[in-house]
C-alpha cells in the first residue's frame, strides 16, 4: 500500500487552499470594481517538458538524463515533471509583446500545481504567478500578476495533454485589470514612457490607444 508523506499531503492543501482563496478574491475584486481589459494575442511556441528532483537542488536534468515523456505517472515521487514555454510574439492591450517566459508545472498533487511567469511590451513588464489545473485531458493555466501598477490576469488551456502551444499556436482572449476605465490604462501607459523619445512615446500611446476598438472587436466576434 503506497503511503503519502504528510509533508507532501500538506503541499497538496496548500495549493488547493491558494486556488479556492486566488478565485474567491478574483471573483470579490470584481464584484467591487469595474475592470477595464487588455486584449491580448499571445504567439506561444509548444513548451517543452524537463523535469526536477525534490529531495535535491537539481532542477534541470543531469547529463544523461531522460526526460519523462508527456502524461507519464513518476514512478518516482520525488521527480516531478516541468514544462517551459516562451512567449515569442504577438500583442497586449494593443502594445507589442517583446518576449516572455512562463514554467508550470505539478506538485505533490497531480491534477493541481503552478509556476512562474514574465512578459515584456513596449510599456514595461508582466511578471507573476500561474495556477495550473489538469484532468488529463485540459490543461489549464491561470496568469495573475502585476502589470503598469496594478493586478492582470489570464488563462491559456491546452487539449490532449499538460503542452501549451505549438506550431501556429496563437491565444487570443481579454485579460482583466485593476484599470477602472481606458483612460485609466493610457495614464499609466503614459506614465511608464515618460523618460522615452517624443517619437517613441508618440508611437507606443498610439497603439496602447487601440485597445478599446480591439476589445468591442473581441466581443463582438461574440466572445
Amino acid at each position: 500500500m503506497t503511503q503519502t508523506h504528510p509533508a507532501l499531503r500538506r503541499g497538496a492543501m496548500r495549493i488547493v487552499m491558494v486556488v479556492l482563496c486566488v478565485a474567491a478574491l478574483t471573483r470579490a475584486g470584481a464584484a467591487a470594481q469595474p475592470s477595464y481589459p487588455l486584449y491580448y494575442d499571445f504567439q506561444i511556441p509548444l513548451a517543452l517538458p524537463g523535469f526536477s528532483v525534490t529531495d535535491t537542488a537539481t532542477q534541470t536534468p543531469a547529463l544523461g538524463g531522460v526526460i519523462p515523456p508527456s502524461g507519464t505517472v513518476n514512478s518516482d515521487d520525488k521527480v516531478q515533471t516541468f514544462y517551459t514555454g516562451t512567449f515569442a510574439g504577438g500583442t497586449l492591450g494593443g502594445l507589442t509583446v517583446r518576449g516572455g517566459q512562463f514554467r508550470y508545472g505539478t506538485g505533490a498533487s497531480k491534477s493541481a500545481g503552478g509556476g512562474k511567469f514574465s512578459l515584456t511590451t513596449d510599456a514595461g513588464t508582466v511578471t507573476g504567478d500561474i495556477l495550473m489545473t489538469t484532468d488529463g485531458n485540459r490543461t489549464t493555466l491561470l496568469f495573475f500578476g502585476t502589470y503598469l501598477g496594478t493586478r492582470i490576469e489570464f488563462a491559456l488551456a491546452a487539449q490532449g495533454g499538460m503542452e501549451i502551444g505549438g506550431p501556429g499556436y496563437t491565444a487570443t482572449g481579454l485579460a482583466q485589470t485593476g484599470f477602472a476605465s481606458h483612460e485609466a490604462y493610457m495614464a499609466a501607459v503614459q506614465k511608464a514612457v515618460a523618460s522615452g523619445s517624443a517619437t517613441s512615446r508618440q508611437q507606443v500611446i498610439a497603439a496602447a490607444d487601440t485597445n478599446a476598438r480591439l476589445v468591442k472587436s473581441y466581443q463582438d466576434r461574440g466572445h
